[in-house]
C-alpha cells in the first residue's frame, strides 16, 4: 500500500509538474521538472527601443539600461529597469501553474518625454527545440509557429520576406503598430491573427507560447530565438503605463492554449478579431440575435427599426440589477454607387463600435407618410425625432440600458443625422451620453437641394446651435482621408476628439468582397490601428466596462 501511494505521487508529479524561476545577469531561467532539458532561457531584458526602428543602425534604436534584482524566490522575482532616459521599469514575474506571468510598471518621472517605445524579453529556444547542437542555426524554425490566418503555422511560413537592413530572422507585426517601428530585421506581409508566438519541443510533448498585452511584434531572431516584444508607446513627463505578459509551458496541446491566452488576454483577442456583418432575423429579440421590430404605434405600416443584443445579455437583468451599454446608430443614405443601401438592415458602425458588446438599435428616418422607412435624408423630420424620443426611453426600460453609457453614431447621412436629429432639441439630447460620426459631419459642407443643407451660411448657423447641445458630452469625428475640413469648422474643444481613417489602408486595393467604395461604414469589422484607437475612446469613457450590477 505504501509503495502504491509512492507511485502515485510520483506520477501525479509528473503530469502536474513544477515550475521554479530565477534571475542572475540579465538571464530569467524557467525550470520544469517534467522536461528533462536544460532550463529555458531569457534574456530579460536584451533592449529597450525607440521608434522608426526598421530602417536604422540598430544602436540607434537601442536606449541603454540596467537592471537590479530587488527581490526573488524560486515563484517570484522583483526587477527594476533604469534607462538611460530616466523612465523607470518595475517588473513582478510570477508562477501560476503552467505559466509564468509579467506585470510590468513603466513610469517617467522626469520633465522630458521619454522614446521608450518598446522592449524585449529573447528566449532562447534551442535546448528546448533540440536543435541547441545542430549545424544549421535555424533548424528550429521547424519547431516554431505562430498564428496566420487564424491556424497555428510553423515556419517558414508561406510569405517568408528574405530582405532587409540586417538578415536572416523574422517580424510580423500587428495592424495597431507602424510598419516603421518594428525590428529590422526582414517584415513579413503576413499580419498574425493573435499575439502568440511559441515553439514545440524535440519529441513534440510539450510547448512553449509567449504573449504581451500590448505588443509590439512578434519575432524570429538570429541566436535560436523568439521574441513577442512588449509595448510601451512612448511615455510623457510623469505618465505611467501598465504592461501584462505570460509565458506558458504546457502540453503540446494548441487548442487548451488558446482558450489560456483568450482567458489571459482577452481584450488583445477582441482587438485581433475580425467581425462579420450581422444578418437580421424574424422573431422575438434574444441574445446574440439581430431582429428587425415595428413600434406599436406604426402597426400595419413598413417602418420598422433594428435591434441586437449582445450574447451577454440576460433576460433575468431586472432581478440580478444588471445593466448594460447601448448604441444607438443612423443609417447612410440609399447610394448604389458607394455600396450604400440606406437601409437599417445593412449598417454595421454601431456594430463595429462595440464588437458586438453592447445592445445595438438602428433608428428609422420615417418617410413623409409615415408608411416606411426613408432611404435618403428625413423624410417627416419631426416624426423621425418623435420615433427616437419614444423608442429610445422604451429600449433603455425594457432592455436593462445603464443611461449613462448610451452613444449615439451614425455613418454618411447617418452621421450628419447625429447632430441634426440627435441634437434637434434638448428633449432628445439628453437621451445621449456620447457621440460616434464617420465620414461628414452637421454644418461642414452645403447640401445643395436641400431646404435645411443650403445656403451654407445658415446651414453653418443652425449646426452650431445644434452643437452647443452638446453641452459637454464627449463625441468621436472619424473622416476617411482626414479631418482636415472638419476641424476648420468644428471648434476645438476638450470633449471633441478628431480620428483620421484611411480606409484604403485597411482593405487594399477596391473594389474588395466586401466593399466597393472607401466611403464606408465596414473599416471597423476588420483589425486596424485605428479601429483600435476607436475603440480605446470608448473604453476610456466606461463603455467597454463589464456590465454594471
Amino acid at each position: 500500500m505504501r509503495l502504491l501511494s509512492v507511485l502515485l505521487l510520483f506520477f501525479c508529479g509528473v503530469l502536474s509538474g513544477k515550475l521554479t524561476i530565477g534571475w542572475k545577469e540579465n538571464l530569467l531561467t524557467i525550470n520544469d521538472d517534467r522536461i528533462p532539458e536544460e532550463p529555458l532561457e531569457i534574456w530579460y531584458l536584451e533592449a529597450y527601443c525607440r521608434p522608426g526602428s526598421t530602417d536604422r543602425d540598430w544602436n540607434e534604436t537601442v536606449i541603454g539600461h540596467k537592471t537590479k534584482l530587488l527581490s526573488a524566490t524560486d515563484s517570484e522575482i522583483k526587477l527594476r529597469c533604469e534607462l538611460a532616459d530616466g523612465v523607470i521599469v518595475d517588473h513582478l514575474i510570477t508562477v501560476e501553474g503552467e505559466k509564468i506571468l509579467f506585470h510590468l510598471t513603466a513610469k517617467n518621472p522626469t520633465d522630458k518625454k521619454s522614446e521608450a517605445h518598446w522592449g524585449q524579453p529573447c528566449i532562447r529556444v534551442g535546448e528546448f527545440t533540440g536543435t541547441q547542437d545542430d549545424e544549421d542555426k535555424y533548424a528550429y524554425l521547424k519547431n516554431s509557429f505562430v498564428f496566420i490566418d487564424g491556424k497555428q503555422t510553423f515556419m517558414p511560413t508561406t510569405n517568408w520576406a528574405m530582405k532587409a537592413r540586417y538578415v536572416p530572422g523574422q517580424v510580423w507585426c500587428p495592424c495597431h503598430v507602424p510598419k516603421t517601428d518594428v525590428n529590422p530585421r526582414p517584415l513579413s506581409s503576413d499580419r498574425p491573427s493573435n499575439g502568440l508566438i511559441g515553439c514545440v519541443s524535440a519529441d513534440e510533448k510539450w510547448l512553449m507560447a509567449t504573449a504581451w498585452d500590448p505588443y509590439q511584434e512578434l519575432f524570429q531572431g538570429v541566436i535560436r530565438c523568439l521574441h513577442s516584444d512588449f509595448r510601451i508607446g512612448g511615455l510623457e513627463p510623469g505618465e505611467e503605463k501598465i504592461v501584462r505578459g505570460a509565458i506558458y509551458v504546457m502540453a503540446n496541446d494548441v487548442p487548451a492554449l488558446l482558450k489560456q491566452y483568450e482567458k489571459d488576454f482577452p481584450d488583445q483577442v477582441r482587438r485581433h478579431q475580425t467581425l462579420r456583418a450581422l444578418k437580421v432575423t424574424k422573431g422575438d429579440p434574444a441574445s446574440g440575435k439581430r431582429v428587425s421590430v415595428t413600434a406599436p404605434d406604426y402597426s400595419g405600416t413598413k417602418v420598422h427599426h433594428t435591434l441586437y443584443l449582445p450574447s451577454n445579455w440576460k433576460p433575468n437583468w431586472e432581478e440580478t440589477g444588471t445593466k448594460y451599454p447601448l448604441i444607438v446608430e443612423y443609417s447612410g443614405n440609399r447610394a448604389p454607387s458607394l455600396g450604400s443601401s440606406g437601409r437599417v438592415e445593412d449598417s454595421v458602425l454601431g456594430y463595429g463600435l462595440s464588437a458586438g458588446e453592447s445592445v445595438w438599435l438602428n433608428l428609422p428616418f420615417v418617410d413623409a407618410g409615415g408608411q416606411g422607412n426613408q432611404p435618403n435624408w428625413w423624410g417627416d423630420e419631426a416624426a423621425t425625432v418623435a420615433y427616437a424620443k419614444k423608442v429610445v426611453p422604451q429600449i433603455i426600460a425594457d432592455y436593462g440600458i445603464d443611461p449613462n453609457r448610451v452613444i449615439l453614431c451614425g455613418f454618411s447621412r447617418g452621421a450628419i443625422a447625429v447632430n441634426y436629429i440627435g441634437l434637434h432639441d434638448d428633449e432628445i439630447a439628453a437621451l445621449w451620453s456620447g457621440f460616434v460620426t464617420h465620414d461628414h459631419y452637421d454644418g461642414v459642407r452645403e447640401w445643395r437641394g436641400t431646404k435645411w443643407g443650403a445656403p451654407l451660411a445658415d446651414y453653418r448657423e443652425a449646426a452650431a446651435k445644434r452643437f452647443k447641445r452638446l453641452n459637454g458630452k464627449p463625441v468621436l469625428i472619424c473622416q476617411n482621408g482626414g479631418t482636415s475640413d472638419v476641424r476648420k469648422v468644428v471648434p476645438e474643444a476638450e470633449h471633441v476628439t478628431f480620428l483620421d481613417v484611411d480606409t484604403r489602408a485597411i482593405f487594399g486595393i477596391y473594389p474588395t468582397q466586401t466593399n466597393i467604395h472607401p466611403h464606408t461604414d465596414r473599416w471597423l469589422l476588420k483589425p486596424s490601428g485605428q479601429r483600435n484607437e476607436a475603440w480605446d475612446w470608448m473604453k476610456e469613457r466606461g463603455f467597454f466596462e463589464k456590465p454594471v450590477d
